[in-house]
């Protein structure tokens, strides 16, 4: 329940109540509280999904197999444990057992549904500095008489991760693989030669369901039994597979970040994560009157939710590389990057922003390495200017 109202002052010294368009809202919460506010700030559009709250997609016979969330392997004592996802969390997960835990590499099975690039901790790079190396290397390849189409196919975002293998930012678990997706996860070198001492690794795509004697249902028709002979029971499946930035609290329609009464955060610069990109909306919004909410809302594009994901039948499975285009997640950062750079409070406020991943950069060298990778892409139609 809301009440729009606001107190102004007479000439007679008498206070007088009454709607008007800039009044503060009056939201009742639970327990017979509310408080007043002009605008609530909504962040549950980018509600991660977590083990713990997003039950496992996978089928199996809740008496017969111990499946139990990330959050609850503390309290876990079995001698063998599968791992059932590949990203961060599964990596954590394993870790913990490895080097917490004491358990054997050999009692420890991971499955990976799809192999992904991994940050190296040591040198981090930004999305920034990564779509200019991409940019730069199609750029060698046309210098040396090579053609290439930028649009279809996967190739000009994997010319950067392998440019950034070589230089130490990115790592792979298996030189023989090249990885489909990218999700951030970050790794030190010991961590992942920690991981990498597991040997027992199914890359047989997702898992669809477990038999009550531990067997392995992939969707791609192939099964596998468990790899020890003791008993089901002596096994804790670990659920790693929710998939954080699946956001299934989404709607297919998302609400404009800014209205009257709301402002909803959404993803409008990705990493380095939700702190930096609250700031960047919360810096636009102090701003006030100097932008309409729909100037502001078009210095902030964000990515729409994929209904082709929504209708799996295990649920979605982001962190795709993709191809490159207008909409993809890297250019619209770009975008808003490029129209935040022109606004002279959002700039000289950027520089030395301890949240921000071009931190290191001072403007002239932000203004070069966003205005030398737009021109890259404007060449090949991806962008364009008004």
């Amino acid at each position: 329940t809301t009440t729009t109202t606001t107190t102004t002052t007479t000439t007679s010294g008498k206070e007088d109540e009454r709607e008007i368009e800039e009044a503060h809202i009056r939201y009742d919460l639970s327990g017979g509280r509310s408080i007043r506010a002009r605008k609530v700030v909504d962040a549950r559009y980018l509600q991660p999904d977590l083990p713990v709250r997003v039950p496992p997609k996978f089928r199996y016979n809740h008496d017969a197999i111990n499946c139990v969330p990330v959050n609850s392997l503390a309290s876990c004592r079995t001698k063998h444990y599968v791992i059932v996802g590949a990203g961060k969390t599964g990596m954590d997960a394993i870790t913990h057992l490895l080097e917490h835990r004491g358990v054997d590499p050999d009692d420890i099975l991971w499955v990976v549904p799809n192999e992904a690039w991994i940050t190296a901790r040591e040198n981090i790079g930004s999305c920034m500095e990564f779509l200019h190396e991409c940019t730069s290397a199609l750029e060698k390849e046309e210098k040396c008489g090579e053609d290439n189409d930028i649009g279809a196919t996967r190739g000009f975002f994997q010319r950067g991760f392998l440019e950034w293998e070589k230089q130490g930012k990115v790592y792979r678990f298996d030189k023989d693989i090249l990885p489909t997706k990218f999700k951030d996860a970050t790794l030190c070198k010991s961590e992942l030669a920690l991981i990498k001492s597991v040997k027992g690794v199914v890359r047989n795509g997702r898992l669809e369901s477990i038999d009550d004697d531990g067997t392995l249902h992939f969707v791609d028709g192939t099964l596998m039994p468990l790899p020890w002979s003791s008993s089901v029971k002596d096994t804790t499946f670990v659920h790693c597979s929710a998939g954080a930035f699946n956001y299934s609290k989404q709607t297919k329609n998302p609400p404009p970040i800014f209205s009257r009464h709301r402002i909803s955060i959404q993803d409008v610069y990705g990493t380095p994560g939700f702190c930096f990109v609250g700031s960047m909306i919360g810096k636009l919004e102090s701003l006030g009157k100097r932008f309409t909410d729909e100037e502001k809302i078009a210095m902030c594009s964000a990515p729409s939710p994929d209904p082709t994901q929504a209708k799996l039948p295990l649920g979605p499975s982001g962190g795709d590389i993709g191809v490159i285009s207008t909409d993809h997640g890297y250019v619209q950062r770009l975008r808003n990057l490029r129209r935040w750079l022109k606004v002279p409070e959002m700039r000289d406020w950027l520089v030395g922003h301890r949240l921000f991943n071009l931190r290191h950069c001072t403007a002239k060298e932000m203004d070069s390495l966003v205005e030398e990778t737009w021109n890259a892409l404007e060449k090949y139609d991806v962008v364009w200017t008004k």
